[in-house]
């Protein structure tokens, strides 16, 4: 036995000699156990469950070449031969299969007045070479350097910093997300496409910052001089070229079989659809939404639910979410426009699917499906548990909806009592969710409730209200169903004008502060008013560059991106199915107040849908004259259409509408059948 002890001692082999290293995360150096280095939070500190103090601050005489990530030297013309920015006039194509061109718009169109500017088609540049590009200087204080020891080159990191510290919050519109603030940016530490689809996410937002100016006189006008940085061509084209990048990074990380997880593709899918919803290619938006939806159900089928939570759980959830809004707001696309295949979304991917039991791509389970009453909470403890919850609902509503219009394409409109008692189901779901709900509402004025959280209570009330009254009328043979929805219109409308007003002075505040000269109050000031969708200046008492006094609204509501559905559907609901005069015009005014995009809902191009359907139902009534008898009159049931078929073109802002009888199925005869190109 002693020799063998003897001999296991002689063979022992001692640990290998290395250079100290004082770089790992404060934690593990006070547990005394060797760290990983992971960014921006170590392996170590989060499988242990503790909280990953960060790491010490940098210094190069502690610099070892094991701890430097490598990369590839980037070429003199590095993203102009494989990305090319195009020429003025010429088609921009993305790097996605399927993707539609982006057709820039004139240049000349942007030299016009503020208000007439579309701020999501800002001009192409003309062509520039890598010695120009490598020429352009950004202002250090319009874009402070970040100081994030990532892999990027100078221009690339201040981008990265306006994403950081603007466009994540931006994009999650009136709720919170973590997902933009903390998950896209630590996934941007490890994964290249990742971090070239935020960097042209940033470069959007500044796009969109710079053709949005101020209203006339205020304390920072847009017409100061900048630097040639810092022009809306030069973010457009940015945008542009890294978001090339990011699609062939991502498309060599798969074909090399590099990828770390789906859940970079996944997270790479929702960057994806943010920039093609940004710049109006609701096509290719469409497509990428559908990809994504694939993935999660494939990765979906190849699991089994663990007894204990694994730690990707809470990702996956966390993407769970976002993929169910998007899916959300696809489908609504859809049933709004109803597009031609294949830019319709699918939700459903059971083959034969059931209208009792519609599933549910938010279960995580494999094979369960959603009960369609599914049990409403007595209480929402906050406004996210009641988004949750209202987010799952509309789910199983949007592929109820789905297999219903399968239904009836195929049978002869006669709907067993059964599949409408199912259907009624939802409407008492909603109705109960309302009702829990109640509480949050009328709380939302409570002092200690943030202007955030008080806009997102809005939208998620007329989000219900609009979701029930689609649900009641998804049986409706006629038009005329949807006159018992009056006051749920006036609801609608109602919150709008809250949440708009609430956001116009938070920035009149914000921007101006007190000596703000679009508003004039006091005594004996009466030569401004106020009115829900911005400032109606009467007689200015700041005279143009002309001498002349403006009588022109302005807002400071500048046009504004965000990922999430807010108040633009609700309102085209208004505008589309009320008709109740005076509210359908104020719901067409409030789509025109301040230009929003939210997902591929465009408010402009709602607004002109909704104002074209209003022309031709009150053809033949008397003109509209707010407070006398014309307000009163009702469109009759012969007048009355709905929205067929929709084609067009965000960028350009036209699209060409059809519209017709309710009811009457594609290739029969419709006398009310109409159609015409829109613009706005």
């Amino acid at each position: 036995m002693a020799d063998a002890t003897e001999t296991g001692n002689k063979v022992r082999q001692r640990r290998a000699s290395r250079p100290k290293v004082k770089t790992g995360c404060n934690n593990c150096k006070n547990r005394r156990v060797k760290c990983d280095e992971t960014r921006p939070e170590c392996t170590k500190c989060v499988r242990s469950g503790r909280r990953c103090d960060g790491y010490p601050a940098y210094n190069p005489r502690n610099r070892h070449a094991s701890n430097t990530l490598p990369i590839a030297p980037r070429p003199s013309n590095a993203g102009l031969e494989s990305h090319p920015i195009p020429p003025h006039n010429t088609i921009v194509t993305t790097a996605l299969p399927g993707s539609t061109a982006l057709v820039p718009r004139n240049t000349s169109r942007i030299i016009n007045k503020s208000r007439s500017i579309s701020p999501f088609s800002p001009p192409t540049p003309s062509i520039l070479t890598p010695s120009t590009i490598n020429s352009i200087e950004i202002d250090s204080e319009i874009f402070p350097s970040p100081t994030l020891g990532l892999p990027f080159n100078a221009k690339e990191g201040q981008y990265f910093q306006v994403f950081r510290t603007h466009t994540a919050s931006e994009l999650s519109g009136f709720f919170d997300s973590e997902f933009w603030t903390r998950s896209v940016l630590q996934e941007s530490h490890s994964e290249a496409s990742i971090r070239h689809a935020v960097v042209a996410l940033g470069a959007l937002y500044k796009t969109l910052e710079k053709v949005a100016e101020s209203p006339p006189s205020s304390p920072t006008p847009s017409n100061q001089g900048t630097s040639s940085g810092d022009s809306a061509p030069t973010h457009w084209s940015f945008a542009w070229e890294q978001y090339g990048k990011a699609v062939t990074r991502m498309r060599q990380s798969i074909s090399n079989n590099e990828v770390r997880s789906q859940r970079t593709i996944l997270i790479s899918s929702v960057l994806f659809t943010c920039f093609q919803s940004f710049v109006g290619d609701h096509k290719a938006a469409i497509k990428q939404v559908q990809v994504g939806l694939g993935v999660m159900e494939k990765q979906r089928r190849e699991r089994k639910k663990p007894y204990i939570q694994r730690e990707d759980d809470i990702v996956e959830e966390e993407l769970g979410q976002m993929f169910t809004r998007m899916a959300i707001q696809a489908k609504s696309y859809d049933m709004a426009f109803h597009f031609p295949a294949p830019w319709v979304i699918r939700l459903s991917t059971n083959p034969n699917p059931s209208l009792a039991n519609p599933p549910s791509p938010s279960d995580s389970s494999t094979g369960t499906t959603a009960s369609i009453e599914a049990p409403i909470p007595e209480s929402f403890p906050n406004i996210h548990e009641a988004r949750l919850v209202l987010d799952a609902l509309c789910e199983r509503i949007m592929r109820y909806n789905e297999e219903l219009v399968g239904f009836y394409t195929v049978s002869n409109n006669i709907l067993p009592a059964s599949i409408k008692s199912n259907g009624y189901g939802f409407g008492r779901s909603l109705e109960q969710w309302q009702t829990t709900f109640a509480p949050l509402l009328a709380k939302r004025r409570a002092p200690g409730t943030s202007n955030i959280e008080r806009a997102g209570i809005i939208v998620l009330q007329m989000t219900c209200i609009m979701t029930r009254i689609l649900v009641f009328t998804a049986f409706s043979a006629n038009e005329m169903d949807f006159d018992q929805f009056l006051p749920r219109f006036a609801e609608i409308n109602e919150l709008a004008k809250e949440l708009i007003v609430d956001e116009e002075l938070a920035l009149a505040q914000a921007r101006c502060g007190a000596g703000c000269k679009h508003v004039t109050s006091g005594p004996g000031i009466k030569r401004g008013m106020r009115t829900p969708f911005g400032v109606k200046v009467t007689s200015s008492p700041i005279p143009g560059p002309d001498g002349k006094h403006s009588h022109e609204t302005y807002s400071h509501i500048k046009p504004s991106f965000a990922l999430d559905l807010g108040i633009i559907p609700p309102l085209f609901v208004v505008a589309t199915k009320s008709r109740d005069r005076r509210l359908r015009r104020e719901a067409i005014s409030l789509l025109t107040s301040s230009h929003r995009r939210e997902g591929m809902w465009d408010s402009r191009l709602c607004a002109g849908v909704g104002n074209w359907i209003m022309n031709v139902e009150e053809e033949g009534l008397d003109p509209y004259v707010k407070g006398e008898a014309s307000e009163k009159q009702v469109v009759p049931d012969e007048k009355r259409v709905m929205v067929m078929e929709m084609w067009f073109n965000l960028e350009r802002r036209w699209a060409m509408l059809r519209c017709g009888t309710r009811g009457v199925k594609k290739g029969d005869f419709d006398a009310r059948a109409r159609e015409t190109p829109v613009s706005w």
